[in-house]
């Protein structure tokens, strides 16, 4: 499924498409605020649902930019490519 496609859907199937297919990436808590970012084919969704009400708040599909480099930047590759076979 292609980005463009899946935003044209409502937000219910996008909702089983994301359970049902998405791979989850990382995620952290900001008070009451789940904030979880999935991969889905070849684009991600950053998902933040509230705990206590377990409902949905805001979503956001998207390929690249600062939202992804956000968690990237949790993960400092500096190093890790140093290895010998």
């Amino acid at each position: 499924m292609k980005l463009y496609e899946y935003k044209k859907l409502n937000e219910e199937e996008q909702d089983r498409i994301l359970w049902n297919d998405g791979v989850l990436i990382d995620g952290c808590m900001d008070g009451h605020v789940k904030k979880l970012l999935y991969a889905l084919d070849n684009f991600y969704v950053e998902l933040w649902y509230h705990v206590l009400t377990n409902k949905v708040l805001w979503r956001l599909s998207f390929k690249q930019g600062k939202l992804l480099e956000k968690y990237l930047d949790k993960y400092p590759v500096n190093g890790m490519l140093d290895f010998r076979v």
